[in-house]
């Protein structure tokens, strides 16, 4: 039996944050980044209003932290890293929540600020003992931070990405290297 895969439209701001992220990368030397990994690793996202009853942190606030909290709540989210475009067209490196249906659920900045999600889903277990390994329990920067991976975790993560094991795969695959982008 065979099988079809339907690759479902790239929005254009999905296409923007996928070339930043391709451009980042082959600027950083093609590994050693974030950048990589989740053009590696992740998925696309799309952006999501906060559901009601959840609660919530305020705008601007400290998203590594905030998504991780959420994530370790019993609404059966999924921590989140990668990278977001911006209302402002500006990529940023952040974290956000994963519905299971692989909707890009951000208790930090407000519905509609953020136009396109790439990232890796990362099981909890996983995080927590990145964490203990790290000592970034109490001030969580995030699993793709450079500081913690050059200083902490010696690149192991830029090296050899999440463990399979650890991957949450929510949201759609990126497209290949040779469509637009």
């Amino acid at each position: 039996m065979s099988s079809t895969t339907i690759a479902l439209p790239i929005s254009s701001h999905e296409l923007d944050l996928l070339r930043a992220l391709r451009a980042r990368a082959r600027a950083a030397g093609g590994g050693l980044s974030a950048e990589a990994v989740v053009l590696a690793q992740g998925r696309l996202q799309e952006p999501c209003g906060w559901p009601a009853g959840l609660p919530r942190r305020s705008d601007g606030g400290d998203c590594f932290r905030n998504a991780w909290r959420i994530a370790l709540k019993p609404a059966g989210l999924v921590y989140v890293e990668g990278f977001v475009l911006g209302d402002g067209g500006v990529v940023t490196r952040r974290a956000w929540c994963a519905d299971e249906e692989g909707r890009a659920l951000d208790p930090t900045w407000r519905d509609g600020r953020a136009l396109a999600y790439a990232g890796v889903g990362m099981a909890a277990e996983w995080v927590a003992a990145f964490q203990q390994r790290t000592c970034t329990r109490t001030r969580f920067p995030g699993v793709l931070d450079t500081a913690v991976q050059h200083t902490r975790d010696a690149d192991r993560v830029f090296t050899y990405g999440v463990p399979a094991p650890a991957l949450v795969a929510l949201g759609r695959d990126l497209p290949p290297r040779s469509s637009p982008g």
